[in-house]
């Protein structure tokens, strides 16, 4: 007996929620800062994307903390949804800093993608179950298929 699982990558199958929350942008009344919002949750694999844009990590914990930005310069804040949300000055081109982000994202799924992977396979391999085949596809979906070892 096989079973096949096929993993089909993050970013089609979260598109658009991805999107949806680029687009959100927050404007602070009074603030000298503009908040995008983002899908993203685990920091390691923020700093890998971000490392790929030969960029660096800077969160802040809180918007008051926040010093006057400047024109190019942004930080991290974790939301209320436990999302990562990218503060950047007000004065900022809000329009560049979406397209940006939307390639951060793309590489922070990538790493994703990979650490659901090698998950799969380890936890598969610690239920006995044996790697027949694996096979990626045309869509970039990748086709798994285990020998249940009963």
């Amino acid at each position: 007996m096989s079973i096949e699982i096929v993993l089909i990558p993050l970013a089609i199958a979260l598109t658009k929620e991805i999107a949806e929350g680029i687009s959100k942008i927050s404007e602070e009344n009074n603030k000298d800062f503009s908040i995008l919002d983002t899908r993203m949750k685990d920091e390691s694999l923020l700093k890998q994307a971000l490392e790929e844009w030969s960029c660096s990590f800077r969160e802040v914990e809180a918007l008051d903390s926040l010093q006057q930005l400047h024109e190019n310069e942004v930080s991290f804040m974790m939301n209320k949804e436990g999302c990562y949300s990218l503060v950047l000055p007000k004065s900022a081109d809000k329009n560049s800093f979406q397209e940006w982000i939307e390639k951060v994202e793309t590489s922070y799924t990538h790493y994703l993608q990979q650490k659901v992977y090698l998950n799969l396979v380890e936890k598969a391999k610690q239920q006995g179950m044996i790697l027949e085949n694996e096979e990626l596809l045309e869509d970039h979906s990748i086709q798994l298929t285990y020998i249940l070892n009963r």
